[in-house]
């Protein structure tokens, strides 16, 4: 499926995007990876993949990026935790916006065969139900990180106008909080996970944790996120999003405590009611993924988040 195949991922630096570009890599793909901000992690330097440089809301840019091209998994984001998204509404949201729409035009126009949007599983409603695929709509993502939720959905939204109006075949993965080697770990700009890892490592007490600690969150870890992804692209590109879930959720506090145990301390813990908790509870139905791609999630929470905390101390921590 992809081999010999000339590849563009953008978020390529980011996460997901630099575990996806390693599994292409093993499928003899040839990836072209965008590179903006963020440094080239440390596995895929000196790979066989080519680099462009710049930005993904230039539309010259992006179009010089799809030359050639026959698939585009298009992972990139403007984003962050709470913290951010929260502060910064409109820097979130706009960019994103105009980001999306000008990788979708730029690979209609240079007739790119196939494209992958990822989503996340932040659209999404509050709810005390496992949420399906067909509940992202039923209500609004919650106030908090709106930006980036309404941005998400309009980037769902218009993917699915592409493949109506053109034609495109269209891939579409919500995935649940992934985590795991090569996260971002900026503590103004990091995700839950990252976030508590960052202290833990340190040995920070008290262990402050932002809001109640009451939330439940479903992970999956990176690595199986960016193989539900080739199997979407490869089985299900038809606009339908598609959840990539793992089926294993915790509360922020029980997280922050598994974190603290694989960190080797015992801190205070101490909830910060004054910081936004989040959605109440996200969890995600993986059925659909199981049908449709047969797609399983194979790493456990607990397996990798000391992956996770490994990467850290060893590529981070300093």
């Amino acid at each position: 499926m992809f081999a010999d195949k000339k590849i563009l991922i953008t978020g390529a630096t980011g996460m997901i995007g630099s575990h996806l570009t390693e599994l292409l890599l093993q499928q003899n793909a040839n990836p072209r990876i965008v590179v903006h901000k963020r440094e080239i992690p440390p596995e895929l330097q000196n790979k066989p993949v080519e680099l462009v440089k710049g930005d993904l809301t230039d539309k010259e840019f992006v179009k010089k990026s799809m030359d050639g091209i026959d698939y585009v998994f298009h992972l990139a984001a403007f984003t962050g935790g709470l913290g951010r998204t929260s502060i910064h509404p409109s820097s979130t949201l706009t960019p994103n916006l105009i980001m999306d729409g000008t990788v979708l035009e730029a690979a209609k126009n240079e007739g790119v065969d196939r494209f992958l949007y990822a989503s996340c599983a932040c659209i999404y409603p509050n709810s005390e139900n496992d949420l399906s695929e067909e509940d992202a709509w039923k209500g609004d993502p919650p106030q908090v990180h709106a930006s980036y939720s309404w941005a998400k959905r309009m980037g769902e939204l218009q993917a699915i106008s592409y493949h109506k109006e053109y034609g495109m075949k269209l891939a579409i993965v919500r995935p649940s909080n992934s985590y795991g080697p090569r996260d971002n770990f900026d503590p103004q700009a990091s995700h839950v996970i990252g976030a508590l890892i960052i202290r833990a490592a340190s040995k920070v007490d008290p262990f402050v944790i932002w809001g109640d600690g009451r939330p439940i969150r479903e992970f999956i870890f990176a690595k199986d996120a960016a193989k539900g992804m080739l199997l979407a692209m490869e089985n299900y590109c038809v606009a339908d999003p598609i959840n990539l879930a793992s089926g294993e959720y915790a509360t922020i506090a029980d997280l922050a405590t598994t974190i603290i145990k694989l960190c080797n301390y015992n801190p205070k813990i101490v909830f910060d009611e004054k910081k936004p908790s989040g959605q109440i509870r996200r969890v995600l139905t993986s059925e659909k993924a199981k049908k449709k791609i047969g797609f399983k999630a194979e790493t456990s929470l607990t397996e990798g988040l000391k992956k996770t905390i490994e990467w850290y101390i060893q590529n981070y921590k300093n």
